[in-house]
C-alpha cells in the first residue's frame, strides 16, 4: 500500500476557498447518493459532523485567512482547520497560560464516508495535525507548551491517538502537552515520512 503525501498549507488563498466550496457541493452530491437526500440521515455520523464543520470552516477560512492551516493531495484540500495562539486557563485554578487552540479541524467530505470512494485521501487529518505542531513547536516566537481542541464525542479517539489527554476540569476540551506533541511527531515522522 502506498502511502499518500501531503502538502502543508499555512494560510487560505483563492484554491484553498475554491477547495472549500467544492467541498459542499461533494457533500451536496454525497448526501444524494448515500443518504436518500434527507439531512437527517446525517445526523450523529462522522458524515453528518463533516458537513456541519465544513460550512465553518469555509466561512473562517474566508474571514481570517491567516488562521486557516491545511493539507493538499494532488492539488486537492484533504483536511483543515483553523489555529489560534490564546492565552486563558487551561486547568482550573492554574492561572492564565498560552496555548494554541485548534478549532474546527475537518476532513474532506469524502474521507468521511461510511464506505471508500475514488477520491478517498486516508491521513489528512493526523499529517495536518504533525504540520501544525511541526510548525508551532519549531517556530523562534513559538507559544510554549500546549495544544488544546474541543473534540466532539465522535473524535476522541482520533485526538487520543496523537496524544491528546481529556481535560480532568469536566469539560469536552482536549490537551496535548509539548511533550506528548512532540513524541507524537516523532513518531508520525517514522511512519509517514
Amino acid at each position: 500500500m502506498t502511502k499518500n503525501q501531503f502538502t502543508y498549507l499555512k494560510y487560505a488563498d483563492w484554491q484553498v476557498i475554491s477547495n472549500l466550496l467544492q467541498w459542499q457541493n461533494k457533500i451536496q452530491d454525497y448526501l444524494m447518493e448515500f443518504y436518500g437526500a434527507d439531512r437527517n440521515n446525517i445526523l450523529g455520523t462522522k458524515f453528518g459532523d463533516c458537513a456541519s464543520k465544513s460550512l465553518e470552516l469555509l466561512e473562517v477560512a474566508r474571514d481570517e485567512r491567516t488562521k486557516f492551516r491545511g493539507v493538499l493531495n494532488n492539488n486537492i484540500l484533504q483536511s483543515g482547520a483553523i489555529v489560534e495562539d490564546r492565552v486563558g486557563e487551561i486547568y482550573l485554578y492554574e492561572g492564565q497560560q498560552h496555548y494554541v487552540l485548534l478549532d474546527i479541524v475537518c476532513t474532506a467530505p469524502w474521507n468521511c464516508l461510511p464506505q471508500t470512494v475514488s477520491e478517498t485521501c486516508k491521513g489528512a487529518a493526523e499529517w495536518l495535525i504533525a504540520d501544525i505542531i511541526q510548525e508551532i513547536t519549531s517556530s523562534p516566537n513559538r507559544v510554549r507548551g500546549i495544544f488544546k481542541v474541543a473534540a466532539i464525542p465522535r473524535a476522541i479517539e482520533f485526538y487520543r491517538r496523537v496524544g491528546f489527554e481529556e481535560n480532568p476540569d469536566g469539560s469536552r476540551e482536549m490537551i496535548l502537552t509539548e511533550e506528548r506533541a512532540l513524541q507524537f511527531l516523532q513518531e508520525h515522522f517514522i511512519r509517514w515520512r
